[in-house]
Order: structure tokens, then C-alpha cells, then sequence
């Protein structure tokens, strides 16, 4: 069964750059909604939305349905605040896994300005379907936890014009003894309502010529200081967003200052070598296969677009 309460918030928003999408479709909007309503003198732009949704039972418990219902013609933004879920549409499906009450606010974006609400929905039970190995969250924790390492071969790490494309660099065989101090780093996931992360570098890395004093070999962990210590080793928080990402496969998202699989310095729209941007980073999901030849583990492939058509693509083994 799901509970339904809610708070109203109502209030005119400065479209700053973090929310640059948001005001490119508020232009937009306010462009075609005055060329088809709005006479050459008239150039008001409407009165401020009241924000508004409607949440609706889906197929199954643990998914709800969001049904914009602003007071004004608008565009849908969703963000669930626990999980940092985000969703676009007047009409938008969210699946929740966990039991428990989530706040749930719809950024409208309308003729007359922006405008937020913000309800609860309550999930009854775990959602029992959730560990299963053909849903990405289950792929990537399992039904307890699931480690991963760098997968040891040539190719694992590379970078290049598009996902899972390598012609700018990419990993080779001497590499691999090279940098021998990447793959024994652990990033373990475990299935819980906190999406526990843990990164484990095993007590050093690679230097790469950015990281600690900046050698070309493995270093000890005590060596990332300053800014740079926030890569160290340490438990985050993930989130998995289904259905999204360049291959419809979904994408993976590491949330806390430093989290991060692979190269460190890549990062949403760029790469900075002096220490993490921001607090979170979003992967795609490029490519999952099961049981690799019958060996008993699993292969996730991840990607990261760092501006333009450049995109860093990881490959990670299983290894319980």
C-alpha cells in the first residue's frame, strides 16, 4: 500500500548555471507560448505556476506513477531527495526498492516563472524482485554486497571519441604489471537502503604523473594529500538510475566528495587533476554480461563523458 502526504512551496527561482537546462526550456516555452498567445504589445509573461502533482499507484508496489498537475502549462522536473533520483515529464514511473518514506519534489518550469512542490509517498515493503541479476541494481550489488576490481587486461581503461572507444589511449599488455597497483583497488556495493559505496586502494595507486609527486609507477596511499586526499580510500554512497544512459542500460551514480571507479581525475564534462569537482559522478551503463564463458564472474562495463565527444570507458570484473 502507498501513503500519500505533502508540503507546497511556491516561489519565483534565479535560473543560475547549475540549472542552465532549465532556463534554456523556460526560453523556450516563454518564446512559443507569447508568439502563439500574445499580441506585439503584450509582453507579460503570465502568472506564477501553482506547482502541483498527482501520485498514482503503478503496476506493482514498490512504483508509483508522477502526474503533473501545475496550475499553468509547464515542464516537469522530478528529484527524489533520499535517493537522488531524477526524472523529466508531465507524466514520469519511479521505482523505489526500499520500504520506507521518500520526499518527492516537481520543479515546474512555467510561462510565468518556476515553481516547487514537495510530497511523501510511502513504500510499504522491499521490493522482492530487486536483487535478481537481471536488473541492474541486483547486477551491480547483488544480494548482499558484490566486489568488483578493474578487469585485468588490456582495454579496461581507455579513452577516445564516443563510449567504449579507445582511440585517444588505451591500456596495454605492459600496462598491466605497469600499473599493477590499480588492479587490486576494490569497489565494493552493497545492497541496502543506504546504497552503501566503499572504495579500498589497498594502501596506494597509481600516479599517472598528477597524482602524489607526480611519478609515473604506484605510490603509497599516504602520498594523496591536500585536495587530492579525497581520492583515498573510503565508504560513499550509489544510486542506480534504470533505463537511462547512451545505451538505455541505465547509469550508476557515486555520490560524496572523491568517490570514483578508475582514472581520478575524470569527472562530468572535463577532467581536474588537483582533486574531486563536486560531489557527485554519474556513469553509464555501456555493456553487462554474466557469467563470462562460464568462468563465474560478471563484467560491468562503465563510461564516463568528459565534454565533447570525449568519454574515459572503465571494465570491471567480478570477484564474488
Amino acid at each position: 500500500m502507498i501513503f500519500i502526504g505533502f508540503k507546497l512551496f511556491n516561489n519565483m527561482k534565479t535560473i543560475t548555471l547549475k540549472n542552465v537546462h532549465y532556463g534554456i526550456k523556460l526560453l523556450a516555452l516563454l518564446i512559443t507560448t507569447h508568439a502563439c498567445t500574445t499580441s506585439d504589445n503584450d509582453l507579460t509573461l503570465g502568472a506564477l505556476p501553482a506547482a502541483d502533482f498527482e501520485i498514482q499507484e503503478g503496476n506493482d508496489a514498490n512504483t508509483v506513477i508522477l502526474v503533473n498537475r501545475t496550475s499553468e502549462p509547464s515542464i516537469a522536473y522530478w528529484e527524489v531527495e533520499t535517493t537522488g533520483q531524477k526524472l523529466e515529464g508531465n507524466t514520469a514511473t519511479l521505482r523505489l526498492t526500499f520500504a520506507g518514506t521518500y520526499n518527492i519534489t516537481l520543479l515546474a518550469v512555467a510561462k510565468g516563472g518556476t515553481a516547487t512542490v514537495t510530497k511523501q509517498v510511502t513504500i510499504a515493503q522491499n521490493d522482492p524482485t530487486a536483487c535478481n541479476p537481471d536488473r541492474l541494481l541486483g547486477f551491480i550489488a547483488g544480494c548482499t554486497q558484490k566486489v568488483w576490481r578493474i578487469n585485468p587486461e588490456a582495454g579496461a581503461f581507455k579513452v577516445g571519441e564516443g563510449p567504449d572507444n579507445g582511440n585517444w589511449w588505451s591500456l596495454g599488455a605492459a600496462d598491466l604489471t605497469l600499473r599493477a597497483c590499480e588492479f587490486n583497488d576494490e569497489f565494493t556495493f552493497v545492497f541496502n537502503p543506504e546504497g552503501t559505496f566503499i572504495y579500498d586502494n589497498k594502501g596506494d595507486f597509481y600516479a599517472d604523473g598528477y597524482l602524489g609527486n607526480g611519478s609515473s609507477g604506484c605510490e603509497p596511499a599516504s602520498n594523496l594529500t591536500g585536495d587530492q586526499a579525497a581520492w583515498n580510500s573510503g565508504t560513499f554512497s550509489f544510486t542506480v538510475i534504470e533505463g537511462g544512459g547512451v545505451n538505455g542500460l541505465g547509469q550508476l551514480r557515486l555520490n560524496g566528495r572523491g568517490a570514483h571507479i578508475g582514472v581520478k581525475k575524470a569527472h562530468n564534462g572535463g577532467e581536474t587533476n588537483t582533486g574531486p569537482v563536486g560531489n557527485t559522478i554519474t556513469y553509464d551503463i555501456i555493456a553487462m554480461e554474466q557469467n563470462v564463458n562460464g568462468q563465474g564472474y560478471d563484467i560491468l562495463k562503465i563510461g564516463v563523458n568528459i565534454g565533447g565527444p570525449g568519454w574515459w570507458t572503465y571494465t570491471l570484473r567480478s570477484v564474488n
